[in-house]
């Protein structure tokens, strides 16, 4: 084959070379690529010039998991506090802010996922991570300081005279007054463009760099790899890494909440349950801990993009061409659909949602990723504030829902190991599946508990129901997530994941609507019953349109990692 790229590899060096620039692979076509006719093996790894050490690789990934961690550790611990902000505007007498704001913040990501994800395809991708922190922090500190605010707002108005708080109109406890109103708008807005934000740059970490840093693991496979072994290194990195990640996550949803419990009650004066002076100190707080997160992430981004020389071919590429033709493989009919996807950022945005949901549906392991979101449908059937306060109307006591709560907490926390345990032993379609299976039973255990009318049967049916269900998401959630950074192609790898961030959002849309309808706890299994559906589906989904088809999906041995 002309021009065709060699690496040399010896130790724990990599030495690449490159004899024309214009054998370099497309992009589009894969990280390898294995040649029809040919014996012949294009590794993108080897192709830029570079000499990359394992150290070096390994050093990236930590750096990757310490900006992980103050991204989600921050965001965790604003959405908790927010929700605490709202409610103590109302008096903690409705729980009307603390909805809209939800249904505003996934109007958001439903409707705008897809253009963060063609902006991430189309721009630096530094430039792209840079504006995603930048903003996404920088949207979070206003919000703060308009909580402030809004809770001076509120202090005042405590320590008004009786005539004066008469003279204020209000609508279920929410002052209705210019100021206030124009406050909780900004804060609604201002927390949704955040939430887009942080969907947007978990998009371009976790469906993009993640497999860009795993090209260069090839290294790790010793001797002289075959195709094989190279793709089996990567594969292993991938799992490793995903699994890191997701553990951070789940740390996070725990610890942060924790925290910031203990801060707000440094604050407190004891005075109450009506804490508007405490909360201002809090939201000061987390502001400051948001500015500390933007310096972190930012420091740590840069360094990786710098280490992994990998990260800034494509903006090199979009550079050169105004488009990229991506041929998306449709196995229904042996038909193949060409997709444009724009070269810059500006032209990215262009694109209609109906495109990127045709150039999502185009892509063999779509209905992986359908049956992902579909399981967001369970909003209810977890220790949420919809469960915790069924179970409170039920009468159980405060303090085992907050134990089970924990051993929820930590079962999903498992589910990351056990998903590790599973990928040495067997393929991600069947992982997927078993998964899958495995949260529809836990669920039906749920489900039967409503109808037990022995009340302690029924506890234990639905508290394991729900805990073990949980290892059964997060199992399913790597699966999915590993087996569409390996099969979507990179020009269009942050559109998808966009579309799926949209997709996600939307069906959690549809499980807080069915919420709004529902408000009596008697009437929790018809809640119940969207749930279980959703779960029933995605689990119909995945076994009818990928692990029966497994073999014309990936009808060859190796799958190609797509970079």
């Amino acid at each position: 084959m002309p021009n065709m790229t060699q690496g040399l590899k010896h130790d724990d060096i990599i030495y690449s070379s490159s004899t024309s620039d214009s054998s370099l692979p497309d992009e589009s076509t894969g990280l390898l690529q294995l040649q029809e006719g040919s014996d012949s093996v294009t590794s993108l790894a080897t192709a830029t010039s570079t000499i990359m050490s394992s150290s070096t690789l390994q050093s990236a990934r930590r750096l990757l998991y310490v900006s992980h961690f103050f991204n989600q550790f921050s965001e965790c611990t604003w959405q908790f506090c927010l929700v605490l902000f709202l409610a103590a505007f109302s008096n903690y007498q409705s729980l009307i802010l603390v909805t809209s704001y939800g249904l505003v913040s996934y109007s958001f990501v439903c409707a705008f996922g897809s253009t963060a994800g063609r902006f991430v395809d189309g721009a630096n991708r530094l430039q792209v991570a840079r504006q995603f922190i930048g903003f996404e922090n920088c949207a979070v500190l206003l919000a703060t300081i308009l909580c402030y605010m809004l809770l001076s707002k509120k202090e005042l108005l405590q320590s008004s005279t009786e005539v004066q708080k008469e003279s204020l109109r209000d609508w279920k406890g929410i002052p209705t007054d210019p100021s206030s109103v124009l406050l909780l708008v900004g804060i609604h807005l201002l927390g949704s463009i955040a939430a887009l934000l942080d969907s947007g740059f978990r998009v371009a970490v976790e469906r993009d760099w993640i497999v860009v840093m795993s090209s260069c693991a090839i290294h790790l496979a010793s001797g002289n790899p075959s195709l094989e072994d190279e793709l089996a290194a990567q594969k292993v990195w991938l799992s490793d890494t995903n699994v890191s990640m997701r553990q951070i996550d789940l740390s996070c949803k725990v610890a942060a909440p924790a925290v910031a419990g203990f801060f707000i009650a440094f604050f407190d004066d004891g005075s109450g349950r009506d804490h508007g002076y405490d909360l201002r100190g809090a939201a000061l707080l987390v502001g400051g801990l948001n500015v500390l997160a933007l310096a972190v992430e930012w420091i740590c981004t840069r360094k990786i993009y710098y280490d992994i020389p990998d990260l800034a071919l494509k903006a090199e590429k979009s550079n050169d061409e105004d488009a990229t033709l991506v041929e998306a493989h449709t196995k229904s009919g042996g038909n193949n659909t060409e997709v444009c996807v724009q070269g810059t950022g500006r032209r990215c945005l262009g694109m209609t949602i109906p495109n990127g949901l045709e150039v999502y549906f185009s892509q063999p392991i779509c209905w992986a990723g359908v049956s992902l979101a579909l399981l967001y449908l369970n909003v209810v059937l977890t220790f949420g504030g919809i469960m915790t306060a069924y179970l409170v109307w039920r009468g159980m006591n405060m303090e085992t829902i907050g134990t089970w709560r924990g051993v929820s907490s930590a079962a999903g926390l498992a589910g990351t190991f056990v998903y590790h345990f599973m990928a040495k032993t067997t393929d991600l379609v069947n992982i997927g599946m078993v998964s899958v299976v495995l949260q529809f039973l836990c669920l039906t255990s749920c489900y039967v508990s409503l109808y037990v009318d022995n009340d302690s049967i029924s506890f234990a049916l639905l508290i394991a129901g729900v805990c073990f269900s949980r290892i059964g998401l997060w199992v399913f959630d790597i699966a999915v997530t590993q087996l569409m950074q390996e099969h979507i192609p990179a020009p269009i790898r942050g559109l998808v994941g966009g579309v799926q961030q949209s997709l996600n959002a939307f069906f959690t849309l549809v499980a807080y609507s069915v919420g709004l309808l529902i408000s009596d706890p008697k009437d929790f299994y018809i809640y119940a019953s969207t749930a279980y559906a959703g779960v029933a589906l995605a689990a119909l989904f995945y076994a009818r349109n990928v692990f029966v088809k497994k073999s014309t999906l990936f009808p060859t041995k190796t799958d190609d990692l797509q970079n």
